[in-house]
């Protein structure tokens, strides 16, 4: 891989770290591991601005054929080009051969799993988000294949882009690609760069005008694993975008909906909620609960408070956004630890059930890539239980003090 960086004309002699096989998240995965220690600061790895895919390239390439498509999904045809058409001749031929095939060698974002493994992710936020990410690569290729393939299949020929090598393509740029912001803005893969894994607390890649940089955030002796951050995302987020969970996330979340998980008794209640609320239906309105109260609680309390409240609603909703008297902020902690309880009988097992389940699989590891895709699966389920777990003991513990 560095012969390949290196004969692009690349200097690499500020950079300390080779790819490796790295397991700490999932089986099968590669990252960077330092060369000699680094301190914080140190340039990790970079690539410049030739080296990058992107829609640029994309469009050098077929020009206004792909001047209205999103970046991604330009990235997505970019790929499929270079990998399957190209092959050995072309320029990014070393890199593309360092991609994961998702036949077993890596278990991969959770969208590209069978049917019955997706099954395993049931009760979690994970399982949904899995089947949504599928739908809109088999609708986006449905489109593109009419709208594009169909009508100029001498540049596209069918045998290369084919569904199956769309959604390999689309699963390493869900999984490898970088964007400015969470829309995705002048999203590119950074060969190299992205062979960096996630972890909560790292610092985010940086983009330069001539190409793209990551900083170590932390002193590292020779050795180890060197990190970035992907963004705060839910491990749900994580295992469908890029196919592992992270058992340290401090960004974990769970998310509960009203009407779902929080009853409605009356119409002046979502009237009222709608009040607060610009951009959700009342009725099935979704909110984000992560560790830290302060994340949620300005949003979800007066939504709680409403519902709770029995009779005497107010005509103006941001009345309820102050704390209320003790025996309505006592019931709207109480109806929030009633809803996360609801949540948690979502999962097929209860915590403890799957906690004993993992240490079984991990003391006796199957061989399998259904075993694989088991062990992320239970991983995500207890983060997010232990998470409702614990959201459980802190509503709890609110409501008796607004009792005492």
């Amino acid at each position: 891989m560095f012969d390949w960086v290196k004969s692009t004309g690349l200097d690499t002699s500020d950079i300390q770290v080779k790819v490796a096989a790295t397991e700490d998240l999932a089986k099968g995965e590669l990252g960077l591991v330092t060369t000699a220690p680094l301190v914080a600061g140190d340039i990790l790895a970079w690539a410049p601005t030739s080296l990058l895919l992107n829609k640029d390239k994309a469009v050098d390439l077929w020009g206004a054929l792909v001047e209205d498509l999103s970046d991604r999904l330009a990235l997505i045809l970019l790929l499929v080009q270079e990998r399957f058409l190209h092959g050995t001749a072309s320029k990014w031929h070393v890199y593309m051969q360092r991609l994961p095939d998702f036949n077993g060698d890596v278990s991969g974002p959770s969208f590209l799993w069978s049917e019955e493994e997706i099954s395993l992710l049931q009760g979690s936020d994970g399982y949904g988000a899995a089947l949504a990410m599928y739908n809109t690569i088999v609708d986006e290729y449905e489109w593109l294949n009419e709208n594009l393939f169909l009508k100029h299949p001498d540049t596209f020929p069918a045998e290369t882009f084919s569904f199956k090598n769309y959604l390999w393509a689309a699963a390493n740029v869900a999984s490898r690609a970088y964007g400015d912001d969470p829309s995705g803005t002048h999203l590119c893969i950074a060969p190299l760069v992205d062979f960096l894994n996630h972890k909560a607390g790292a610092l985010q890649l940086t983009r330069f005008g001539n190409g793209i940089v990551a900083y170590a955030h932390k002193n590292y002796e020779a050795g180890e694993q060197v990190w970035v951050s992907y963004g705060g995302k839910s491990n749900a987020e994580i295992l469908s975008q890029y196919g592992f969970v992270d058992p340290d996330n401090s960004q974990e979340a769970v998310y509960i909906r009203v009407g779902e998980h929080l009853p409605v008794k009356s119409n002046a209640q979502l009237e009222l909620i709608s009040q607060l609320l610009e951009d959700q239906d009342p009725a099935t309105a979704i909110f984000r609960i992560s560790r830290k109260p302060r994340e949620w609680e300005p949003k979800l309390m007066p939504v709680l408070r409403i519902l709770a409240k029995k009779d005497d609603l107010p005509q103006d909703a941001e009345e309820m956004i102050p704390r209320q008297e003790p025996e309505l902020e006592a019931s709207a902690y109480e109806l929030l630890q009633q809803g996360l309880k609801t949540r948690e009988n979502e999962y097929p097992f209860s915590l403890e059930e799957d906690k004993k389940q993992l240490d079984k699989l991990e003391k006796d590891p199957p061989a399998d890539a259904i075993g694989d895709r088991l062990t992320l699966a239970l991983k995500l389920r207890i983060s997010e239980q232990e998470l409702l777990e614990l959201v459980m003991a802190y509503a709890g513990d609110q409501a008796l003090r607004a009792k005492a």
